[in-house]
């Protein structure tokens, strides 16, 4: 919301003592963090957190800390086949606390840090103790506590993955495709500068000029500073630097729309084969039937990256399945059998008499 580069720019922290609870709030654009990265790792001691997935990302992508001995309050009640698991829902229902809903668009990179953002941001973590115990009792009682430790595990094996820029993405922009040449490889253009842009300012795109901005740029085209001033005057959102300093920029993207002629194509992601298709198919519905005798939704079992991989590797037994390495042991004794029994009853397309294969 505040930035073109994610960073981590507050971290809570609850820990019990002797003394009781202690509420901690550090800075990690001032602070080295390094010990605290040793005990994320340390697997001797449990990390409490509430949906951790973009947590750990966050950990590992920011500073390459790996996070061990997690229990995940969220997974907790997903386990649990409970339908409400959002934090504030649940902080209302066993502490009868009420988080404050208009901060969850602040800007944390802001400092000095205002008070009231301070104990916003201190309640995040302040009942997740608690909590927890609640809930392993629950987990326990359910006998699932199992089912919750391996689905917190597989939590902290999520790894960051890069989305390079895609310059064909403007074809989203509503309105785009109602354009004609040369229009749309202005807005091309357009939609690349603006990128570079909020890099070098550290903004996000929508920040730095609104899609309707640049879709007005390219149906006028102006050509020189005072058809642009004319245009930029009219619209509201685009950065006040951006409108100072980057006019022989901007006139510069359009005139290279122009000599391009043609905007390029949009990207299309490769389609895998109809029989693959057919066995992940097969596996979202042996999942689902999976998910509800147990009463958990699908990804508590397993997720559609792993279904869609399985799909593609058609392991014919249990050893293949082992060979393929996608699912961990766990997985391996709870699903292997279900897991090959179902790929086994899917047909396999094999190659046409008279064809060379």
């Amino acid at each position: 919301m505040h930035a073109y580069t994610e960073r981590i720019c507050l971290i809570q922290l609850t820990t019990a003592g002797p003394e009781g609870l202690r509420d901690t709030i550090v800075d990690p654009l001032a602070l080295d963090l390094a010990p605290l990265g040793e005990v994320l790792a340390d697997a001797s001691v449990q990390k409490v957190m509430h949906g951790a997935d973009y947590d750990v990302l966050c950990f590992k992508r920011g500073h390459g800390f790996s996070v061990a001995n997690l229990f995940d309050t969220m997974l907790a009640e997903r386990v649990l086949g409970r339908s409400r698991y959002g934090l504030g829902a649940l902080l209302d229902e066993h502490f009868g606390f009420a988080a404050d809903k208009s901060m969850q668009r602040f800007d944390w990179g802001r400092r000095p840090l205002p008070a009231h953002a301070v104990d916003y941001a201190r309640y995040d973590t302040h009942f997740l103790l608690a909590l927890a115990d609640l809930q392993r009792h629950a987990l326990l009682e359910a006998d699932r506590l199992e089912d919750h430790t391996h689905a917190c595990e597989r939590q902290t094996r999520v790894e960051p993955r890069v989305r390079p820029f895609d310059s064909t993405a403007f074809w989203k922009i509503k309105g785009a495709k109602g354009l004609e040449e040369p229009g749309a490889a202005v807005l091309h253009r357009l939609f690349v500068l603006r990128n570079e842009i909020a890099a070098e300012m550290d903004r996000p795109v929508f920040r730095v000029a609104a899609d309707g901005t640049l879709l007005e740029l390219a149906r006028q085209s102006p050509k020189d500073h005072a058809a642009l001033a004319r245009v930029l005057g009219k619209a509201r959102a685009i950065h006040p630097r951006v409108r100072r300093s980057k006019a022989d920029a901007i006139l510069e993207a359009i005139a290279a729309g122009i000599a391009d002629g043609k905007a390029p194509k949009a990207a299309r992601p490769e389609s895998p084969p109809k029989e693959v298709v057919a066995r992940f198919d097969a596996l979202r519905a042996w999942r689902k039937s999976v998910a509800e005798a147990r009463g958990v939704e699908p990804d508590i079992v397993l997720d559609k990256g792993t279904l869609m991989e399985l799909a593609k590797a058609r392991p014919v037994d249990r050893e293949a399945l082992l060979a393929t390495d996608l699912l961990d042991a766990w997985e391996q004794s709870r699903y292997g059998d279900g897991i090959v029994a179902c790929l086994a009853g899917t047909k396999s397309r094999g190659p046409k008499a008279g064809r060379e294969t």
